[in-house]
């Protein structure tokens, strides 16, 4: 019998593997593992704090996969008090009170991390200028399409994939879009501050019952600001992130 385990199984906790099966062992990587969502109308819950220990726990597995990697971390807060299924969001009137993280804070402070907080209403103010952009240069952005007051993505997967809607002079982004804006602009962070890593990966967790929307979201950024060394690894997940399940997804995919 084979006594010796693989550097895999010894390194990597059962259920992390899967989050970072494509994590390559032999060359730098730099990721952004991205748990903890909540919304601030509904404070911390389970599934924020489960998802923020699954986030720590990938973190310091792909640091051991290979001594190079860098490993950042994010909480998105839904601060909309957006109510989203596949084609519709409903917005308040007025902003939101800031988010409490403090039970995050003590727990990252506990594995010795630090993470940064992103909140939807800044994906969405972001997500709609940069719409705004694409439209008036289509050509430029075939992709996108202006259907009456909907703005389509022309995807690979879905029949229809609802991007935002124009009223008279503004884009409202709808929730495909503000995932999409969430992987660039992390992507781009890990561009700007891992330049000598050969391949980054957005880890990102998420509850069941967001996986279309955050698969047309990853899908967006994918087919249109992607680059070939780059991977989003979306985990979807129960509230207590027991036994999660991994789908990874690079601009080959699709």
């Amino acid at each position: 019998m084979n006594t010796l385990a693989t550097p895999r199984t010894r390194t990597v906790p059962p259920r992390v593997e899967p989050l970072l099966e494509t994590v390559d062992r032999t060359v730098r990587s730099a990721l952004l593992v991205a748990g903890g969502y909540f919304e601030t109308a509904a404070g911390i819950g389970e599934f924020s704090l489960s998802s923020f220990a699954l986030a720590q726990e990938t973190g310091a597995a792909a640091r051991r996969l290979h001594r190079g990697n860098k490993v950042v971390y994010d909480v998105i807060v839904n601060d909309l008090g957006m109510s989203c299924s596949d084609e519709v969001c409903t917005l308040p009137a007025a902003p939101s009170a800031p988010a409490d993280v403090s039970p995050l804070t003590a727990v990252a402070a506990g594995a010795g991390t630090s993470f940064t907080v992103t909140r939807e209403r800044t994906l969405r103010n972001r997500a709609a200028r940069a719409m705004k952009r694409r439209l008036r240069e289509p050509a430029e952005h075939p992709l996108f399409v202006l259907e009456g007051d909907e703005i389509l993505f022309r995807s690979r997967q879905y029949a229809k994939v609802l991007a935002g809607t124009v009223k008279d002079d503004h884009v409202v982004p709808r929730c495909p879009l503000i995932v999409a804006e969430y992987f660039a602009r992390y992507f781009t962070r890990l561009r700007a501050a891992f330049p000598d890593c050969a391949r980054r990966h957005v880890v990102d967790i998420n509850s069941l019952a967001d996986r279309d929307k955050v698969t047309k979201g990853a899908e967006i950024y994918l087919r249109t600001q992607a680059d070939p060394a780059e991977e989003i690894v979306l985990v979807f997940a129960d509230a207590a992130c027991a036994d999660p399940i991994a789908l990874p997804y690079t601009a080959y995919d699709f």
